[in-house]
């Protein structure tokens, strides 16, 4: 997390490069589908959870998946909510690694064809402005659908145990 991301540009540009994704949709998806933040999220979160509920379930007889399906992962739903949203909106907004690994226009992300609409010498500002609006609607249908868990989230934050 302290590496600055553009650090990491070449050396992600290059094992993309090796396992042959270069300008296909596998380029952009799988260096998404890590996350070093969300890692760190998921681990203080979890470490919130009251040991005596897992112990709780290790005396009933659960096994260790059973405990992590059916007890841990229930209760993450207001975190998980949350790194989803930080997800979605970090791929959903990406510029640079698109236009690095993607060279056909055909498959450019969103935000790569509104840099389209710019031209050398202008800009057609009315092009721009509805592409823009049109990709703030599934910013707001994913924060609509996660808001609720996030309101659950802060309601169990004054449990007492």
């Amino acid at each position: 997390m302290m590496i600055p991301w553009p650090v990491l540009l070449i050396p992600q540009y290059l094992i993309v490069l090796r396992l042959g994704f270069i300008n296909t949709y596998w380029a952009i998806i799988l260096p998404a589908l890590y996350s070093t933040f969300g890692i760190f999220l998921m681990r203080q979160y979890m470490h919130s959870i009251p040991d005596e509920l897992i112990d709780a379930a290790r005396i009933d007889g659960a096994a260790e998946p059973d405990i992590f399906v059916r007890i841990i992962l229930p209760m993450c739903g207001p975190v998980l909510a949350a790194l989803g949203i930080f997800t979605f909106m970090g791929s959903w907004d990406s510029f640079i690694w698109p236009l690095v690994v993607l060279s056909k226009e055909s498959m450019y992300t969103l935000p790569l064809g509104l840099a389209m609409f710019n031209q050398r010498f202008w800009t057609d500002y009315a092009a721009v402005n509805a592409g823009a609006f049109i990709s703030v609607i599934p910013v707001i249908i994913v924060f609509l659908l996660l808001q609720r868990r996030f309101i659950e989230g802060i309601a169990l934050t004054g449990l007492k145990g």
